[in-house]
């Protein structure tokens, strides 16, 4: 999360309290006020990226 701190309603979630009422809602992450994140996103960003093979 740490990249997208500094952006619109998740700048809130750099106060430690905050990010830590994180809580699962539905097929995501989800804070107090609604802020979430799109499932499609976190994924993308959890999935592991192959090495290219070397030539």
């Amino acid at each position: 999360m740490k990249p997208y701190l500094n952006f619109g309603v998740f700048k809130k979630l750099s106060d430690p309290a905050v990010f830590h009422a994180v809580k699962v809602s539905f097929d995501t992450v989800e804070w107090p006020d609604g802020v979430d994140l799109d499932p499609e996103f976190v994924y993308e960003k959890c999935i592991r990226v192959p090495c290219s093979a070397k030539v």
